[in-house]
């Protein structure tokens, strides 16, 4: 009885210990506000967004702190009925909409709903961001669909990122990544693909909707969730270069050291196989993504971004002698321009003039602090803002009457 009585007092001691322990780092990571607890949320047949008001604070990249929306993304309060006598544009993109590293005003949208009603006596403008980090145009369209159709826009905008968004939209070059996508049937017919997300919503046991909440709530349960997140995707991604190591270094000899799963593969002049079905599915799912806005008697713009290697010539020049590869940045956009020329999509092309921006200037629209790769910065957002406003004036895509002085 003794000893029985003297293992028990010791066990609970350890439990007391290890309660004690999670309980002052769950309070650390709070009060150095070394992350936030989970603020993503999966809807079934509909994909992720985050939760309603849950708080952010975002400084892996820049700064940003806040809450989002009731509808679950970074943006101002909306409401899903548009006000009479305002004109609606919806902007559908990844992080870059998103725009985690600036504080929220002065993210791209944000400049330019100010901009637009700075110059507006009638009607006001409201510019809706709907992105997310980690989507491609896949996603995107189905966010449109599924969430984007709810706010009746009258322009929606789809950024595009081609430093990533062409093999964000390949399954396999995705490396099996969960979200939509799309592929091309036996008679070439786009049709979508949504077994990673169907797989993935009959895999949510009773403990796995239980353990989802409890991160919602906890800093240390949602560090532990993203850690154990990232060495699966390490995990996989090794598994997928050791599986299709043969292929890809059957594709060029010269190319020895870069993965067929680089974002880089896209500036190489000689696309690899799957990289050349990636460019053709995102070709189909922008034209259908113009379609199915066109339908519903809104405008469609196809935005172009930028990536720090094409503006910043010093982080090209580097990746060019790391690789031993003439990486040609001109081509994604090109390939972008001549697909939009030929099937009468509207589109914007921001790289030039940020590249002509930052060789003129010396002014970095990427990065924060000494990085200059990355995202946008503030000066980023602010002339993607400039630039875009003066497209939708000169396009007449938006009943925009000057302000009498």
């Amino acid at each position: 009885m003794g000893r029985g009585k003297t293992l028990a007092t010791n066990l609970g001691l350890v439990v007391l210990a290890v309660v004690i322990i999670l309980g002052a780092l769950e309070a650390a990571l709070a009060i150095m506000k070394f992350n936030t607890p989970s603020a993503s949320r999966f809807i079934p047949s509909k994909g992720t967004t985050y939760i309603p008001h849950a708080y952010y604070h975002h400084t892996k990249e820049g700064f940003s702190e806040g809450y989002f929306n009731s509808h679950g993304f970074r943006d101002y309060e909306r409401t899903y009925e548009k006000p009479a006598g305002v004109f609606r544009i919806l902007v559908l993109g990844d992080s870059y909409i998103e725009a985690l590293q600036v504080q929220l005003e002065d993210s791209f949208t944000a400049l330019l709903e100010k901009i637009l009603n700075a110059h507006a006596s009638s009607p006001q403008f409201e510019v809706l961001a709907l992105g997310q980090s980690g989507f491609g145009t896949a996603e995107e369209f189905v966010r449109y669909l599924n969430f984007g159709l709810a706010y009746n826009p009258d322009l929606v905008v789809v950024a595009f990122l081609t430093g990533n968004d062409f093999q964000d939209n390949s399954r396999f070059l995705n490396r099996e990544s969960v979200g939509f996508y799309f592929s091309f049937d036996h008679s070439h017919n786009l049709v979508l693909d949504r077994s990673l997300i169907d797989g993935y919503e009959s895999s949510l046991t009773l403990p796995k909707r239980i353990f989802q909440e409890l991160k919602t709530k906890s800093h240390l349960l949602a560090l532990i969730s993203e850690r154990i997140y990232l060495l699966r995707r390490q995990l996989l991604e090794t598994r997928m270069e050791e599986a299709y190591g043969e292929v890809e270094s059957a594709v060029d000899e010269k190319t020895k050291g870069l993965s067929l799963f680089s974002y880089l593969n896209i500036y190489r002049r000689d696309l690899p196989p799957p990289w050349k079905e990636a460019v053709e599915i995102t070709k189909q799912i922008i034209l259908n993504f113009k379609r199915s806005v066109e339908e519903r008697g809104s405008q469609f713009l196809l935005l172009g971004l930028s990536n720090a290697e094409q503006v910043h010539p010093e982080i090209g020049n580097k990746l060019t002698k790391q690789y031993k590869i003439e990486f040609d940045y001109e081509q994604p956009d090109r390939i972008l321009e001549e697909f939009t020329r030929e099937n009468g999509v509207l589109f914007l092309k921001l790289m030039p003039k940020f590249r002509d921006y930052h060789l003129k200037t010396g002014s970095y629209l990427h990065g924060f602090g000494g990085s200059h790769g990355g995202h946008w910065n503030h000066k980023g957002h602010r002339l993607a803002a400039k630039l875009t406003f003066q497209f939708l004036m000169d396009q007449h895509l938006v009943p925009l009457e000057s302000k009498t002085p």
